[in-house]
């Protein structure tokens, strides 16, 4: 189970660069979930996707009705008074809180490839790619103690990080 973000799940539906690797994330793991504002999210960005012209009303209505079925029943309440300390605590936007807030409290990662998100929360947001690859942040966080010793001891052995 992995949460994603708007961004995402609409590189899920519409024809993006990153469908195909949203595609591999969804083979990887089919169970995503999302916090209770993924819809006015999803729908902004198609708003969006329309108003530069890459979409058309009829393929915005389809990629909505392919994220609706996709995520169905996968729909989790947030708790505001955590998005809103989260938010002023790492500077970020309410939103986005939303979707960090509910991978911690699930102990599960985030998928998105938002570089402030990246950034700003390294134990628990990971890109398509380094989701794909592998180990997840939670992975990670249950075996810090092992990945300090090998940084004592020198660079070898140690994961790199990719910028995405």
């Amino acid at each position: 189970m992995i949460v994603v973000d708007a961004n995402i799940v609409i590189y899920l539906v519409c024809d993006t660069p990153f469908t195909n690797l949203a595609g591999k994330v969804r083979q990887k793991e089919v169970r995503w979930i999302v916090p209770d504002l993924w819809e006015a999210e999803v729908l902004n960005g198609l708003m969006n996707m329309m108003r530069s012209g890459f979409l058309d009303l009829d393929d915005a209505i389809l990629a909505w009705s392919n994220a609706a079925r996709a995520l169905s029943g996968q729909i989790h309440v947030c708790e505001p008074p955590a998005i809103l300390r989260m938010a002023k605590q790492s500077g970020t936007t309410a939103y986005d809180a939303y979707y960090v807030s509910l991978a911690r409290s699930m102990s599960i990662p985030l998928v998105t490839e938002d570089r402030e998100l990246l950034r700003k929360f390294p134990d628990s947001a990971v890109s398509m790619n380094q989701f794909l690859r592998g180990p997840t942040p939670a992975t990670l966080r249950e075996e810090h103690s092992v990945y300090g010793r090998k940084q004592k001891r020198g660079r070898q052995g140690i994961l790199k990080r990719s910028r995405s």
